[in-house]
């Protein structure tokens, strides 16, 4: 009975990859062809979206990392080409020097909003 079970679970396994592959990768495409953004890049945009709408407008840093999938460096780097690209800007905390806040830029709310519909179409071919 256990070899069963454990066949079942490397079966749901192997499928969870190939749909998190092949989805990612239509979405890295799609994103890069239409919207010139990676796929860790419109993330990073999504959730700034999701954050920057307080009284503040900005988000820490390491409040992004907690919910990317991201190395620490690899998230530094995807910030430094948004930012790079005028999407996002950096600005170091005023009581706390350690700290790092990032602000959506109005070209950064812009290029996020126009991807959105590309970025659900393909999840939508995936999921529904």
């Amino acid at each position: 009975m256990e070899a069963e079970v454990s066949e079942d679970v490397c079966t749901q396994w192997s499928e969870t990859l190939r749909v998190y592959h092949n989805t990612s990768c239509e979405l890295e495409n799609a994103l890069q062809d239409g919207h010139d953004l990676g796929l860790s890049e419109f993330e990073v945009l999504k959730i700034l979206s999701s954050k920057c709408c307080d009284s503040t407008g900005k988000a820490k840093m390491k409040d992004l990392e907690a919910e990317m999938y991201l190395s620490q460096s690899a998230l530094s780097r995807t910030v430094t080409r948004l930012e790079k690209a005028g999407l996002v800007t950096r600005a170091t905390c005023d009581f706390d020097r350690r700290a790092m806040f990032l602000m959506l830029t109005p070209a950064g709310q812009e290029r996020y909003e126009a991807a959105q519909p590309t970025y659900r179409g393909v999840l939508r071919r995936h999921f529904d």
